[in-house]
Formats: C-alpha cells, structure tokens, sequence
C-alpha cells in the first residue's frame, strides 16, 4: 500500500487522487501551492503535518485507517474537521445533487411512476441527512466540545453535569443512524428505477455525485464511529472517575 507522507508534493498528490481536493480544502488549503510539499505548506498555513497526513492517506485508502494514531488528535480538531466536512455537503455536494436530480428528470416531463419514486425516496434521504447533521451540530459536538474543556478545567464540572444531568454519547449512538446505508439505498433505487426517458448524460452526472458524496460519507462515518465517540467515551471515564 503507498501511502503520501510529508515530503510528497501536494501538486503530485492531487495527480494521483484528484477526489482528495474537497479534503485538502476543509483541512485549509486551496490550490495554487506550486511545488511545495505536503510539510511546506503545513508549516506555512500552520496545520497540524500529522493530522494532514493520515486523514489524506484514510481518504485515498479504503483498507487504511491507523485508529491508535488517529486517537492521539485532540477531540476539538477532531471536530473542526467534521463540522466543515458539514459545511462542503450543505453548501455544495447537496445543492449540486439538487440541481442535476432536476436536470435529468426534466428529461422525462410527463409524470411517471419512476419520476414519483426517485424525486420522494431522494427527498426523504436528504430530509434525513440535514437532520442528522443538525443534531450532531446542535447537539452532539458542542456536548464533546464542553466535556473535553471540564477535562481540562475540573472547576467546571458542576455546571456541566447541571446541564447535562443524563448525558453520555451513549445515548448519542443511538441518533447517530448509518447514513451511508441510507445512501446505498438511493443509489439502487435510481440505478433500478430511474425514468424511462431519462437524459443519460445528466443520469450519469448525478450517479456520479452521489458515488462522491458516499465515499466521502462513509470515510465521514469512519472518523466518527471509530475515532470520536471512542475518544468520548475515554473522557467520560475519566470525568467518572473525579467523581
């Protein structure tokens, strides 16, 4: 398995999995890096070089993912990288996945069973997803956020344990559905049922979004099943532990 390290150009990187770009821009650089390397230009944005390294080499490898390496990352950059892998799926991949559903289902204007079936199954999931997303934002992270800080600053304990009376992430599992499944399943119905008069090109289009958006979502999923919640459940020890 060839993974990147810090001495391979960025540019080169990009050559070899051009899908990596939407992940290099959320860790914080856009392009136009000319010929520096991956430590270059972590050291000239101040990104953390580990943290670049290993979630790039997650992204490109399926079979790779180093949870003892990737547990040693603090919890709050952690969950910078997530929120704005958020950011990249309401601001672009979910608008993007609206216009082209659009696009090619304006190929067949006369209602369809078809039509009916892909446009109320792909609202659904969306319906869903924003929920999902919501809930981690509104509720999930700013609950780990301010458990890691009563770590750091025990004087804080009891407002926290007054706000969070019957909290654990635990019980967050539980909210945390399997979205990539869900996506799997949009995917079969269109690839199964899509209209019969159908605008290939723009079929193909938004097929293809959506095999981007689930390969993103499952690595999404990854660093939040394996990495997060386990680390939340470390701190929650420990608080149990002061107690």
């Amino acid at each position: 398995m060839e993974l990147f390290n810090e001495n391979n150009k960025l540019a080169a990187v990009i050559h070899k999995d051009h899908s990596l770009l939407p992940v290099i821009n959320r860790l914080g650089i856009k392009l136009g890096f000319g010929d520096r390397t991956i430590r270059n230009i972590c050291e000239e944005k101040m990104i953390d070089l580990n943290f670049f390294v290993e979630t790039i080499n997650v992204f490109h490898h399926e079979a790779y993912f180093p949870e003892k390496r990737l547990l040693d990352f603090p919890v709050s950059m952690v969950i910078d990288y997530l929120v704005k892998t958020h950011q990249y799926y309401i601001g672009f991949l979910i608008p993007e996945n609206d216009r082209l559903i659009e696009l090619f289902l304006s190929g067949n204007p006369e209602e369809s069973a078809e039509n009916d079936l892909v446009r109320k199954f792909y609202a659904k999931f969306k319906e869903e997803f924003v929920i999902h997303i919501n809930f981690e934002e509104r509720v999930m992270f700013p609950y780990i956020l301010e458990l890691n800080s009563v770590i750091e600053n025990p004087l804080t304990r009891p407002n926290f344990r007054q706000k969070y009376p019957d909290y654990s992430i635990s019980g967050f599992e539980k909210e945390h559905s399997a979205m990539d499944d869900k996506m799997d399943d949009l995917k079969n119905i269109i690839i199964r049922y899509l209209p019969p008069n159908y605008d290939q090109n723009w079929g193909n289009a938004f097929l293809s979004n959506l095999f981007l958006f689930e390969k993103d979502l499952k690595n999404h999923s990854r660093i939040e099943d394996h990495i997060l919640l386990p680390k939340v459940k470390q701190l929650e020890k420990l608080l149990q532990s002061h107690e």
